[in-house]
């Protein structure tokens, strides 16, 4: 009984000490600067958003947030620097959803386990598309659309902006829910372009490019591909409406290399959480057509498996490869 007791003793202090250990960990981080890899282009939507909350964290920590634009491989060279990097939340990953959800499905091989390499963080806001057409396209509205797609399979056109990109896989699972078939045109220019001179019927734009679209009046929306309708586009349904179950979105989110400590998560989730219930920061990202959302890291990891459980039905069922 005593030699049970001391093991009991000795594995409650052992308890003790990593909690306060995790503590301590959360309670000091950072303790220098955090490098913020954003796996596209400088201007792009990811690299916007670091560049409005940025400051607010940088001044709640003490230590600058370093944004550095590492493209290439449709995100997976960023993604790999930071599976790599030491797992102290020093170097964190913001990145969309197709590189953890989808490119895992259309590479056939990776240099990282999107669900392995990595500890989801939050997500931090959130964005759909605009399905938008051609003035001249004789459907006004998703009914007509549909119909007129199934009556002529394949005679449509869709643009986008290449191969696996966002606005290629969440078309193709509005065609994989409506039973259709349409011809998709990837783009070296703008597909929006390819709407507004005819050139083809549709694409998918995102919110903030297709509601400027829809208001200009150089093309029709159609359809929204988040759960609502956009207060921007009050007229315009969600695709859902139409299509029960359709969602497609293109949410952001923050993630550390897998092996950080817990308590240095929970603590980047809910700094990142305060910086966007700020309402200057708020408006900023709505005003450019993003949801600003800040979850928590269970929350955020149960959206990161189901999407990439979802796109990937979509990519295998569409055939979309990129090697």
């Amino acid at each position: 009984m005593p030699v049970s007791f001391a093991r009991l003793a000795v594995a409650a202090l052992t308890a003790l000490a990593a909690a306060g250990a995790a503590h301590a960990q959360g309670a000091t981080y950072p303790n220098k600067f955090v490098r913020v890899i954003v796996p596209f282009p400088a201007a792009t939507s990811p690299d916007v958003v670091m560049r409005i909350v940025s400051p607010h964290l940088s001044e709640a920590w003490g230590h600058q947030m370093i944004i550095e634009n590492r493209t290439g491989a449709s995100g997976n060279l960023g993604a790999q620097a930071v599976a790599t990097a030491a797992p102290d939340g020093h170097t964190v990953l913001y990145t969309v959803n197709s590189v953890i959800c989808a490119n895992p499905h259309m590479f056939s091989k990776l240099p990282f386990d999107p669900l392995k390499s990595f500890v989801p963080v939050s997500l931090v806001v959130n964005l759909g598309y605009v399905l938008v057409a051609k003035n001249a396209l004789p459907a006004k509205n998703l009914q007509e659309l549909i119909a007129a797609a199934k009556a002529q399979p394949g005679k449509l056109t869709y643009s986008s902006a290449g191969a696996g990109v966002g606005t290629h896989v969440v078309m193709e699972l509005f065609l994989g829910m409506t039973g259709t078939n349409m011809l998709h045109i990837p783009m070296t220019t703008p597909a929006l372009n390819a709407v507004y001179s005819g050139e083809t019927d549709l694409t998918m734009t995102p919110y903030t490019t297709g509601v400027p679209a829809a208001k200009s009046g150089k093309a029709r929306a159609l359809g929204v591909t988040l759960a609502k309708r956009l207060d921007s586009l009050p007229d315009v349904p969600a695709i859902g409406e139409v299509v029960p179950g359709y969602v497609g979105d293109a949410w952001h989110g923050l993630f550390v290399p897998a092996g950080t400590p817990p308590a240095i998560v929970d603590k980047v989730a809910a700094d990142f959480a305060k910086v966007l219930a700020i309402p200057d920061v708020r408006k900023k990202l709505m005003d450019i057509g993003l949801e600003p959302i800040g979850n928590s890291p269970a929350e955020f990891a149960t959206i990161v498996r189901r999407d990439y459980d979802k796109w990937g039905v979509v990519i295998r069922n569409a055939n979309i490869k990129l090697d």
